[in-house]
């Protein structure tokens, strides 16, 4: 429960500081001060999934690392190629922000690849 509520306060204040960034003009301090505003929600976020993963048996921990490794790594190769297809101008600039939602995603199919795996 903890979880899902911090999630929803700390993507809201995500999703404004993005707004106000890209709609509203701010002087350098007070621009800095919104980019920097999902910073203590998103470490709480890291330091509440990591406790949970701590509590979890041996065997759990270790289909959670395994699928953190192939998510890094899946981000990793397609970030580094779509840098190189960004060069060649043959794919529009990328989002930033878009690859947090890619590692989310990659997380899931590494969890599938490491569960199946030791099923």
């Amino acid at each position: 429960m903890l979880f899902w509520l911090l999630l929803i306060v700390a993507s809201g204040i995500d999703i404004g500081a993005i707004w106000v960034l890209r709609h509203i003009e701010l002087g350098g301090a007070a621009r800095i001060a919104i980019a920097l505003s999902p910073v203590p929600g998103n470490i709480a976020l890291v330091a509440l999934v990591v406790r949970q993963i701590r509590r979890l048996d041996e065997f759990k921990q270790r289909v959670h690392f395994e699928a953190v490794v192939i998510a890094f790594l899946m981000t990793g190769v397609s970030v580094f190629i779509y840098g190189f297809l960004e060069t060649a101008r043959a794919v529009p600039r990328f989002d930033l922000l878009f690859i947090w939602a890619f590692m989310a995603i990659s997380h899931v199919v590494g969890y599938a690849i490491s569960y199946r795996h030791y099923r």
